[in-house]
């Protein structure tokens, strides 16, 4: 289906889904439930580091300058808040689907159809997806990442086979 039907139809399926919940009846399951796909999550934590950081300078430094208002509570406080934000809602993750991979992007989610990567890469702490395209690479790693690397290495062979792409397993 296209994009645009099938937003309609979850639309529509809501919409009856709350109805039917009003007069007491089941729900109709949306169709997105049964695309076979897998989503694996980490914890992105090098960059909320590095906003506390700046968040308890900016408390520090700023603290004793003569003249100036309280703005710099407001400016760390905004740097500690937007760190927590990053740690605890923008989680890097990889979704394998039945013929395509999706990642979690600085930019917005990113979606890698079969034919497109190159190699599937793991190692014992690191998995490395290469995509054609420019040769650019997604890597996810257990210290940096905090990605369950064993679990998705499974799914990602089960994908490697179904769709033939290379897979290397090194360790």
């Amino acid at each position: 289906m296209s994009r645009k039907w099938e937003r309609m139809v979850r639309k529509n399926t809501k919409v009856t889904n709350i109805q039917r919940k009003k007069s007491g009846k089941e729900a109709i399951l949306q169709s997105s439930a049964s695309d076979n796909s897998v989503t694996f999550k980490g914890r992105s934590w090098f960059l909320p580091m590095i906003l506390v950081a700046t968040g308890i300078f900016c408390f520090i430094i700023f603290r004793g300058q003569a003249g100036q208002d309280q703005m710099y509570w407001f400016t760390g406080a905004s740097y500690i808040v937007l760190a927590l934000l990053i740690y605890w809602v923008r989680r890097p993750l990889l979704k394998i689907g039945p013929d395509s991979l999706t990642s979690r992007r600085f930019g917005g989610d990113r979606t890698m159809s079969a034919d497109m990567i190159d190699e599937i890469s793991v190692t014992k702490d690191s998995i490395l997806i290469t995509l054609k395209p420019k040769g650019a690479r997604w890597g996810y790693t257990k210290f940096y990442h905090q990605f369950p690397v064993d679990a998705a290495k499974e799914k990602l062979q089960e994908f490697a086979q179904k769709n033939q792409v290379a897979f290397k397993q090194e360790y």
